[in-house]
């Protein structure tokens, strides 16, 4: 009882070590915050500072691929630690930006490492914790979603009472503070290798399933992180764009919560299967050209069913590699997010001068519908004993 009780604790500390890691990488995300200053300060176009945040979404999937594979064999401490550095680096560099290149530099290129690094450490932790995995990431991911929705009113109001250059440095000294204690709760010894004794279709190779998981990741991502981009267009009302933006997040949230431990209920490979029919049912009012309530009962529902797969992949991931495995495999699948978020934003708004946002949504139902193949095919692969 006592080494059960131990083993408990570990865990509880190892996980609210995670969620304030999740908590405090956010900034990247609440990016849109702080254009206006530096448009005004720096000189420059939207175009340019867009560029920033593709630099920095880039640099985020890169912290995640790479984060994976060395947490697989570094201790979940050493690389918070190391995230924590490359986050306050990477603010206060752009706190003293005098030019642009340095914001490419500091907030795309250290802030969005560090936030991938910090993510895939996070992620780990949640998905090599044994029973009741969906549950433990469901509540480190949502810490993600949580800590870009808090800090975004924050920086704001900062924005205008301090300036720019203020605003960064208090947020590097408080997101220094919460991932120094982060760092301090996660486990300080290296990952230990899985128990010789593992779930038969885990002893399978498992590069067909992880493939048509990172297509499925990929194609379900696209159809919400293009709405992101274009939210008051999609609602169709004047002066929405505040409400369609705050749906999707709320959405993203609550999918990233709840997902998880229904899936340790309900199975993997079923709620993927509903994941992919939410998808297709929230594209149809979009893929209609509705506007007003129907379209933000859409935006809501899209944020949902991509924060909830945002939980289930990492957690179908684990289910068919060896914990020792686990990071670097999401690493890789992880990379069919940043594909979708380079191409649907700016694809989407370059096909809709042509054929309006209807004939994007149109295309994304059979986006939806592959990317629901592809879960399908998971599903199918994963439930197959070692023998097939």
């Amino acid at each position: 009882m006592g080494g059960a009780g131990a083993a408990t604790i570990r865990t509880g500390r190892a996980l609210t070590g995670a969620v304030l890691l999740d908590l405090a990488l956010s900034p990247l995300f609440a990016w849109d915050v702080f254009t206006d200053h530096l448009r005004r300060e720096l000189g420059v176009g939207d175009a340019v500072l867009a560029a920033v945040f593709s630099v920095g979404l880039v640099a985020f999937m890169l912290g995640v691929l790479v984060g994976g594979r060395v947490a697989d064999a570094t201790s979940p401490r050493r690389l918070a630690l190391v995230a924590l550095a490359g986050t306050v680096v990477g603010l206060l560099g752009s706190a003293a930006a005098t030019s642009v290149a340095v914001v490419f530099v500091a907030f795309g290129g250290f802030l969005g490492g560090s936030s991938g690094l910090g993510y895939a450490t996070a992620v780990r932790v949640a998905g090599t914790v044994g029973s009741r995995r969906g549950l433990a990431l469901g509540i480190v991911v949502s810490a993600y979603a949580v800590g870009t929705a808090a800090l975004a009113p924050v920086a704001s109001a900062l924005l205008a009472s301090v300036g720019r250059g203020w605003t960064f440095v208090v947020l590097a000294g408080a997101l220094g503070v919460v991932l120094a204690v982060a760092a301090a709760l996660v486990p300080g010894a290296r990952p230990t290798r899985g128990p010789p004794t593992a779930p038969a279709h885990r002893r399978t190779r498992p590069g067909a399933p992880v493939v048509a998981l990172w297509a499925a990741f990929g194609l379900g991502s696209a159809p919400t992180l293009a709405a992101f981009a274009q939210a008051g267009s999609l609602a169709g009302v004047p002066g929405a764009v505040a409400l369609a933006v705050a749906l999707l997040n709320v959405g993203n949230f609550v999918g990233r919560l709840v997902a998880g431990p229904l899936s340790d209920r309900v199975g993997r490979r079923a709620a993927l299967h509903g994941n992919s029919a939410l998808l297709l049912v929230a594209c149809i009012p979009l893929a209609a050209g509705t506007s007003g309530a129907p379209a933000l009962v859409a935006l809501f529902l899209l944020g949902t069913q991509y924060g909830a797969l945002s939980t289930l992949t990492p957690a179908a991931t684990a289910d068919v590699v060896p914990v020792e495995r686990f990071g670097t495999t999401y690493g890789l699948v992880f990379t069919g997010w940043g594909v979708a978020g380079l191409v649907a934003p700016a694809g989407a708004a370059a096909l809709a001068v042509e054929i309006g946002y209807h004939g994007v949504y149109l295309a994304f139902l059979v986006v939806a519908a592959l990317s629901w193949a592809c879960a399908a095919t998971y599903a199918r692969m994963a439930g197959r004993p070692a023998s097939s």
